[in-house]
């Protein structure tokens, strides 16, 4: 791919998004909520149970277990079942757990090991749900119209999940501590209903009595053995580390560097949600007006340059404004990392493929942020934001060198115009 094709536009056709994927989006709005919501009141109410200063740490480990433990042989069962089946059948039991949890909290205190149970067995869910749904969009929507929805599903997880659900569940557990888990409870209900109702999966669930760990060696091998897939899985994991080796000393700089207080890191977080959420607003549109190449260019500039003066940065709204730009820049290559993972795995092998990308990417978040600490704590707060910054335009000259290698995992566009979704019929306009 040469620079010309880097600046040449894609088709300016704007994409519809169905009526199926209407109903798709909006279980999982309502869930995004209600998970936030959670997320808020769960280390409140850990906080209350117990004297312990490690208690809400016990919480939190509880409920990241799962992303390790769980994401491979979720790939499994996304891959076994009937994957809108199993969305709504997890969502269902969430809703029975969280409700009954809700119950125990009116009448007494649950003991801490109840709580981290529950984000245990939450989290779970959550690994295994997050694969389906990633997996079932492209059954829904035509390949032109990936953007857009994966953006619009990112804008979810941002708004609800990280805006509007920890401020409600925060409010609601001041006025009684078992509200947010009702309120949690019943979301997960009504996105239950919502994804029920778009009818069954088109995939045809792998009906096999092979053992787990074959299936999942497939998945593996798969991923290995396809040079594109794996280049793509191997900078998303890098991407990721470097980011959060930077970002993870947000809290610091804000408190220990420029002196602000504490509460100026929440100013932070949100501006970091808003560039996010403007990046998955505007994904479907820079898919028209950008190639993908450029997007993806784009993307790791942005995070690089910005990692580079938040180091240097001197105030809380330089760092504010930084963040919101590398919220941007994360949302935007999310985007295209999972429209690029849609297009190129064969649909029956999608959640594996998905679960072996999520486990590499956690895996590189976490190694990120340990680095992160270990770097500081030899060096200065500010390195770690340097250092991620020019690792990311290290990345950036990667990318422009493996872009031709990223066009062709996408379809031709004679490939795209001829596969229309199932559930909406060829040639009718998507609600």
């Amino acid at each position: 791919m040469t620079s010309a094709d880097l600046a040449t536009p894609p088709r300016r056709k704007s994409p519809q998004l169905g009526r199926k994927f209407g109903m798709l989006w909006s279980a999982s709005a309502i869930s995004s909520v209600g998970d936030g919501m959670r997320d808020s009141a769960l280390p409140l109410l850990a906080v209350a149970v117990s004297d312990s200063p490690g208690a809400v740490s016990v919480v939190s480990v509880a409920a990241s277990l799962p992303f390790l433990l769980m994401s491979l042989y979720g790939g499994v069962l996304a891959d076994r079942a009937d994957r809108r089946r199993l969305m709504w059948t997890i969502d269902s039991l969430r809703a029975a757990v969280v409700l009954g949890f809700a119950a125990w909290v009116y009448l007494a205190d649950p003991p801490l090991a109840v709580l981290a149970a529950l984000a245990f067995v939450l989290g779970c869910g959550e690994t295994v749900f997050s694969n389906a749904a990633t997996s079932v969009i492209p059954e829904v929507v035509r390949p032109d119209q990936l953007d857009a929805a994966n953006g619009r599903m990112q804008g979810n997880m941002l708004v609800g999940g990280n805006l509007i659900g920890p401020l409600l569940g925060s409010a609601l557990f001041a006025v009684a501590a078992g509200l947010p888990f009702t309120v949690d409870g019943v979301s997960f209900a009504l996105a239950a209903l919502l994804v029920a109702a778009t009818g069954r999966s088109t995939t045809r669930p792998s009906r096999t009595s092979r053992p787990v760990l074959t299936e999942i060696r497939e998945g593996v091998t798969w991923l290995y053995h396809h040079r594109d897939v794996r280049m793509l899985a191997v900078l998303s994991t890098l991407g990721a580390m470097t980011c959060f080796m930077g970002t993870t000393m947000m809290v610091l700089m804000v408190t220990r560097v420029v002196h602000a207080p504490a509460a100026s890191y929440g100013i932070v977080l949100a501006a970091g949600a808003i560039g996010g959420t403007a990046a998955s607003t505007l994904a479907g549109r820079l898919s028209r007006l950008m190639s993908r190449g450029a997007r993806i260019a784009m993307a790791f500039l942005l995070m690089g340059i910005s990692l580079i003066l938040m180091g240097m940065s001197t105030s809380v709204a330089e760092i504010a404004a930084l963040y919101g730009v590398i919220g941007f820049g994360i949302v935007t290559w999310n985007v295209q990392a999972i429209s690029l993972r849609q297009q190129a795995v064969p649909k029956e092998l999608l959640g594996r493929v998905n679960s072996c990308y999520m486990l590499l990417s956690r895996l590189g978040i976490m190694t990120g942020a340990a680095l992160s600490g270990w770097i500081a704590s030899v060096t200065s707060v500010r390195t770690p934001l340097f250092l991620g910054g020019c690792l990311l335009l290290v990345l950036l000259v990667a990318v422009l060198l493996l872009l031709p290698r990223m066009s062709a995992l996408e379809p031709s566009p004679s490939a795209e115009a001829a596969e229309q979704p199932v559930d909406e019929p060829a040639g009718r306009p998507a609600d």
